[in-house]
């Protein structure tokens, strides 16, 4: 059953917060500490939220069309980060078949990397029903291409929680910060960097059963095709306090 819930009415509520600071590089997101933590129920209406900073330059950066509203926001506690998704969509596509589902729909995208280079970095996909498609690659630096991925992988300690709305769909996630310790991904000793890609999957279903996919960016890795695994594609995500 879909939630009574609108894109525009949960923008509406948290204008108050801050914008990004890109005060460590050109493009950079602050990702706010919290001393109450949001419940993770997909519902996305907790105070913690009105804290963090709303990341709205998301872009078709391989197609002249104008992108729909989306919104990113995360915080942090002592425990983990918390990240939420906020998505205008009028025609969601939802995957069925049980091999490539997830691939196949909507969905929100998170990389995180151990280096620049990308020799080993980590995605995130999940999708309006909370399915999350998971995979270990790399990135050969030479060849300019994706060298490995192991979608057999899964991020330890994720959680997830969705709700579909009359015209888009809200996503919540939590990562413990002992899985980002443990994978090795700080990028300071103070761990409070992490070089982060933050993309999203927009897909519409057509009448002839096939779907138009478009895909969505918040740094544009100026790439001829669209391609997310790609250096160029990630920013940083700072931990301020």
């Amino acid at each position: 059953m879909k939630k009574k819930l609108t894109f525009s009415s949960l923008l509406l509520a948290s204008i108050v917060a801050t914008h990004v600071n890109a005060s460590d590089a050109e493009n950079t997101y602050e990702i706010n500490f919290t001393q109450e933590a949001p419940v993770i129920d997909g519902k996305g209406v907790d105070k913690a939220w009105e804290k963090a900073v709303p990341l709205t330059q998301f872009t078709f950066p391989w197609r002249g069309d104008v992108a729909p509203d989306t919104e990113f926001r995360a915080v942090w506690d002592k425990q983990a980060v918390y990240f939420r998704y906020v998505v205008e969509d009028q025609h969601l596509a939802i995957g069925t078949d049980p091999e490539r589902a997830i691939l196949d729909s909507d969905r929100v995208e998170i990389f995180l990397a151990k280096d620049p280079q990308l020799s080993a970095y980590y995605t995130m996909e999940v999708d309006p029903k909370a399915r999350v498609f998971s995979a270990e690659a790399s990135y050969d630096m030479v060849k300019k291409k994706r060298a490995s991925l192991d979608s057999n992988w899964n991020w330890p300690g994720l959680e997830t929680k969705t709700s579909i709305m009359n015209n888009g769909y809200i996503i919540e996630g939590k990562l413990p910060l002992t899985t980002i310790s443990e994978m090795g991904l700080w990028q300071d000793d103070k761990q409070s960097l992490l070089l982060c890609a933050l993309m999203r999957a927009e897909f519409t279903p057509q009448k002839d059963g096939s779907i138009d996919m478009g895909w969505m960016t918040w740094v544009d890795p100026q790439t001829a095709k669209p391609n997310f695994h790609n250096p160029d594609t990630f920013g940083f995500c700072k931990l301020v306090k």
